[in-house]
């Protein structure tokens, strides 16, 4: 019943019980208001206070106070300069004048210091001992300049110790510095659970009791590693419950091939060794040559193949990787397997099985080219899923959104309950060809728990292709990242995964132009085709699908923006090596923003009487 009502009035049926989480919400944190502030060992602080340390934190200030410390870092170069390239009498008449910008200089880094313990408080403020450090060279190099703004004749030792206590603040200027860097890596779009995670830090520093920030350090990870609804270590006495809520956990713990540098030295096959699989002769070189290269033609391969690009690529893989090894069949069944699964590849102008032979190609140079092998330390299966996952990901695809089919009400959408429809049935479809044929199963000579492993990884990527949880997804990934405890060979490695099928499967514009624009175009073809259906049949006409209003060259701005950029930001954080790829985004933006223009005026021009 309640699937059927609109969205106002499933939040007016929430209303109450919201009402009520809040009142006890409320209550709560009366009862922690009353707990003395000794027994808490914490500082409350005014509203006025937290104000500015709001203000401190910004990060306008942050970036002034850098500038500031350069200045005075240029400044101290200056004077020594000076010093040693001019006489004493003219040395002593410039001083002067630098010496009271110096002053203004130290007066101001004295303002920020006395405003920090305002709001701070002394024990807080102090909590970093670098800043006592700072405090103390400001002091004393004011100190030294009053003195000789009162007293030119300077003796040369307080000379020397002025020099040094100058010298000395330019590691503020590596510290600050440091600062910056950090801010400079927040997103300025923050999702729930960022901003839970940077609330739970600043209590963390106004809390002084262990026990307390241990407790918060807890939940910190817990939200950072995506672990709130898992399940704790259960009593092994209880034997009963753990073999029910550990079923989903069988197949994880055998023991795993990994591959070494020195082994993917020797996978590097002569041409020779790919002969017995019968893949043209013109395909199979730029197979050999392009395998791993992010710049590889899929129209080209395509149409040299006759339609069975994604097969050779996947032959050519899987023997590149002794996959047929690992999986304990013959290429023919390899080969029965991704013919079937190219069949099952739609003639749309996107979603088809060109696109599914350039996104495992793809995952394949994020795994190669990029390192993901090593730094990810991927056994055979690893990479097996990758590449299979990459490959199937749109199999069967209607060249319709999941929005459209659930506003559809189309069967699939019914079958699979409106949940990430089309990343549910895509790999579903694909273990069922393989099960229903014995001569394509690639998985037929598994054992049980490898089976199981392979299975829920492949799935896991496939569903992490649904853009529908694109942004919460992404920021885990990106916490995760920049974690301490961040393990991509361990804890963090099928995350990882499946964001390199992710970032594949949205790579267009990382790519050369003219294969990107191809691409584009291709996908709002697709994209009209069906905002046409929702015109005839009544529904809303989805984003990007109107093909009256959509300008291309707009729409890929955006994308570029606010999907492929934090993506492949986050895919560089852990593949240093993806860095002189990155380049290509600002260049393809540029080229589309020349194109606006254009664009525009073709919607001008096909806008309906």
């Amino acid at each position: 019943m309640l699937a059927s009502r609109s969205d106002s009035q499933l939040r007016s049926l929430e209303n109450p019980d919201r009402q009520t989480m809040r009142g006890e919400s409320s209550k709560r944190s009366d009862k922690l208001l009353e707990i003395p502030r000794k027994k808490l060992n914490m500082r409350l602080y005014t509203e006025q206070e937290q104000k500015i340390q709001d203000y401190i934190n910004s990060k306008a200030v942050t970036i002034s106070i850098i500038a500031l410390v350069g200045v005075y870092a240029i400044l101290i170069f200056v004077i020594v300069a000076l010093e040693e390239l001019m006489d004493e009498a003219e040395f002593n008449d410039v001083s002067v004048i630098l010496s009271w910008i110096e002053l203004g200089i130290l007066i101001v880094f004295i303002l920020e210091i006395a405003v920090g313990l305002y709001a701070w408080g002394i024990m807080k403020y102090y909590k970093d001992k670098w800043l006592i450090l700072d405090t103390l060279i400001i002091l004393l190099s004011l100190f030294f300049v009053i003195f000789e703004l009162a007293d030119q004749k300077t003796s040369n030792v307080v000379k020397v110790i002025q020099a040094v206590f100058r010298f000395l603040r330019i590691f503020l200027l590596i510290r600050k510095a440091q600062t910056f860097r950090r801010l400079s890596t927040i997103s300025t779009i923050s999702t729930p659970a960022e901003k839970i995670v940077r609330f739970l830090s600043e209590l963390k520093e106004v809390i002084e009791l262990e026990s307390m920030k241990l407790d918060i350090d807890y939940c910190i990870d817990k939200i950072g590693s995506n672990q709130l609804y898992q399940m704790g270590k259960l009593d092994e006495d209880n034997a009963e419950a753990m073999g029910w809520l550990n079923q989903s956990q069988q197949g994880r713990t055998d023991v795993r091939k990994i591959i070494t540098v020195d082994q993917q030295q020797q996978q590097k096959k002569v041409l020779a060794n790919f002969q017995k699989l019968n893949i043209p002769k013109r395909v199979l070189e730029i197979l050999d040559k392009q395998h791993d290269d992010l710049y590889i033609d899929p129209f080209e391969c395509d149409k040299l193949s006759a339609g069975e690009g994604l097969v050779y690529l996947m032959l050519f893989l899987f023997e590149n990787y002794n996959l047929f090894e690992v999986f304990l069949v013959k290429p023919k069944v390899v080969r029965s397997y991704f013919e079937e699964v190219t069949k099952g590849y739609q003639d749309n102008p996107y979603h088809s099985r060109v696109h599914a032979q350039d996104v495992a190609q793809t995952c394949n140079f994020l795994l190669s080219k990029c390192k993901f092998i090593e730094i990810g330390q991927l056994d055979e299966q690893d990479i097996a899923c990758v590449l299979i996952a990459g490959a199937i990901h749109d199999y069967g695809h209607p060249g319709l959104t999941n929005a459209f089919l659930i506003n559809s009400k189309n069967d699939l959408a019914l079958t699979y309950n409106d949940q990430s429809v089309l990343e549910m049935f895509h790999p579903s479809q694909c273990f069922k060809i393989a099960w229903a044929n014995s001569k394509a199963n690639i998985f037929e000579n598994l054992q049980f728990q490898k089976y199981r492993r392979i299975r829920e990884s492949i799935i896991s990527m496939v569903l992490s292709t649904d853009m529908a949880h694109h942004a919460s997804e992404l920021a885990i990934t990106n916490s995760r990242v920049a974690s301490p405890d961040f393990e991509p060979y361990g804890k963090d490695k099928q995350r990882l995964m499946d964001l390199v099928v992710h970032s594949s499967d949205v790579s267009n514009p990382t790519k050369n132009f003219e294969i990107y624009k191809e691409w584009t175009e291709r996908v709002l073809t697709e994209f009209w085709q069906q905002g046409d259906k929702e015109r005839e049949l009544g529904l809303p006409i989805s984003y990007l699908c109107n093909r009256y209003t959509t300008n291309m060259a707009e729409a890929q701005l955006g994308f570029i923006d606010y999907v492929v950029k934090p993506t492949f930001s986050c895919i560089q954080g852990f593949l240093p090596a993806f860095e002189p790829y990155f380049e290509n985004l600002d260049k393809n933006k540029a080229k589309w923003q020349e194109l606006v223009g254009y664009y525009k005026q073709q919607l001008a021009s096909i806008q309906p009487q």
